[in-house]
């Protein structure tokens, strides 16, 4: 199936001719699924270990941290492929976003792998129960605390989740087909004179749809387990995503454009659909709104 701006994405990757375009595909699934495993394990240590006493006092805060130093990392290669952009274009021309792009890659690897771990129920690890009193409590769905009957939890969990995920998975889609493969894969950041202004009705509604779409994945976490695990899972990669928008990407965008993106940012929100612009968003996900 053919993809809107995936020619200009090959155009951009010499090194990657014909199928060696898979490649990169690979890279992302082979990197999130060993860093996911690797979440795991983290989470599971002190119940592989029981007989360590400092691992069984930590195990509540252990998951926290490795899903804080992934992320750190996630977005901090990230943040190298704009950071970077200048010095690779005058050392490398019309190769430098070849030599970001992996870099790039890599690091949204492990945003999916931060984002699929939220999903995960700490509590309930293949590899046995928690060592320690506090995990067990700190995994427990807020609505069971509540003494919300098990089947009425489970169904208000999955539903949420499930909601959340369609609409990360439709917002993706509509992003791909409406904007193309280019835009999303960041080519413009290295080729801003090959780059069109998006006058997209969807640009009235969110700053970055393509990011909602991350977040939808996200707060289907959030909701699949309702814990204060992964809440705070949640509430990380929030804060995360909200300080590359601000910080990282914004800030290219303010040079670049002056006061007219400031007087737009003003405008319209980064990730908050407001009441009045449903309707103009579901006419984004619909074929309507990708023609």
């Amino acid at each position: 199936m053919y993809l809107k701006g995936m020619d200009k994405f090959r155009e951009k990757l010499p090194k990657y001719t014909g199928r060696k375009i898979a490649l990169l595909g690979l890279v992302i699934l082979a990197t999130w699924t060993a860093v996911f495993i690797l979440l795991l394990l983290a989470d599971s240590i002190a119940r592989l270990y029981p007989q360590i006493s400092v691992l069984v006092t930590a195990e509540p805060v252990i998951p926290v941290v490795a899903a804080l130093i992934v992320q750190l990392m996630a977005f901090g290669l990230i943040w190298r492929v704009w950071h970077n952009k200048d010095r690779f274009r005058k050392e490398l021309g019309d190769l430098a976003y070849q030599k970001a792009i992996p870099r790039g890659l890599f690091g949204v690897s492990l945003v999916v792998a931060v984002c699929l771990h939220i999903y995960v129920p700490i509590g309930a690890l293949p590899f046995g129960p928690p060592v320690n009193d506090l995990t067990t409590a700190l995994s427990e769905p807020f609505l069971s605390i509540l003494g919300v009957p098990f089947e009425i939890d489970i169904s208000i969990r999955v539903l949420g989740a499930l909601f959340f995920i369609i609409l990360g998975m439709l917002t993706v889609r509509s992003a791909v087909f409406t904007f193309g493969i280019d835009y999303m894969a960041l080519v413009y950041l290295y080729f801003p004179e090959e780059s069109e202004i998006q006058q997209h009705e969807i640009y009235s509604v969110l700053r970055h749809p393509a990011y909602f779409a991350v977040l939808s994945f996200a707060l289907g976490g959030f909701l699949f387990q309702m814990s204060v695990y992964s809440f705070s899972f949640f509430f990380m990669f929030f804060l995360g995503l909200m300080a590359h928008i601000l910080l990282v990407e914004e800030k290219e965008l303010e040079e670049r454009f002056g006061d007219s993106f400031r007087e737009y940012r003003q405008r319209v929100p980064a990730l908050r659909i407001r009441a009045q612009d449903l309707r103009k968003f579901f006419r984004f996900l619909t074929k309507k709104g990708t023609e």
